[in-house]
């Protein structure tokens, strides 16, 4: 009877470890080919058994939504964001998740009627507010073309400057430009030519490299 027990006990044991170690084994599989631009094979792993087998529908799809992403795929991204929402079941967290990355998405394609949706959802589900008062701005600003900001965004801007590490942690480099970037825009908007000329060409140094450039370009 001992014997029996211990066997049941490895067998639930395996069966419980084994999914764990194979989802670990498909992560790795999957981050190694995004790591190598490998998106085809990336695809494959991602649409095969076993990672379909460790993996909600969600998850998988939101990877492959990031890999459109990291390709540059306009097109592609496009789709996926509009099967997201309509073909796979999501929670608020993971839907405000989706809308955040299309809503940003829109905005660099000028697509300012699918912003605002993808706005709308964020500003119901997401729990980050101070984010979403940034996405507010930057709608009011690149959307409806208003320049009203302009004290406020400042006033957001300054702090940020002087903390130690503004220059050389990327992701607060970058948070500075689009905010220099969102200033200069409005001064241009009043005709103000040389402070938005001041704000974006700071603007460019803190965002090269980015989805921003371009932009900021076109404005000098």
């Amino acid at each position: 009877m001992n014997w029996i027990l211990v066997i049941v006990c490895i067998a639930v044991g395996i069966g419980l470890l084994l999914p764990m170690i194979q989802k670990r084994i498909v992560y790795k599989k999957l981050t190694e080919y995004l790591d190598q631009g490998k998106y085809k094979e990336f695809e494959q792993v991602l649409d095969g058994f076993w990672c379909t087998f460790s993996y909600r529908p969600f998850n998988r799809e939101f990877m492959r939504l990031n890999a459109y992403f990291m390709q540059n795929d306009t097109k592609k991204i496009s789709q996926q964001i509009n099967d997201l929402f309509e073909k796979i079941k999501m929670n608020d967290e993971q839907r405000s998740l989706v809308a955040k990355r299309a809503f940003y998405f829109y905005l660099e394609q000028e697509k300012y009627e699918q912003a605002k949706k993808m706005l709308d959802i964020c500003q119901l589900h997401d729990t980050n507010q101070v984010e979403v008062e940034t996405m507010q701005l930057m709608y009011s600003i690149l959307g409806e073309r208003k320049s009203e900001h302009i004290r406020d965004i400042k006033a957001r801007l300054e702090p940020l400057k002087k903390e130690t590490d503004a220059y050389t942690n990327p992701a607060k480099r970058v948070r500075i430009g689009v905010f220099e970037y969102l200033i200069g825009l409005q001064y241009s908007y009043l005709h103000n030519k040389k402070e938005s000329k001041k704000y974006l060409e700071s603007a460019l140094k803190n965002c090269k490299g980015t989805t921003y450039e371009a932009q900021i370009q076109a404005l000098l």
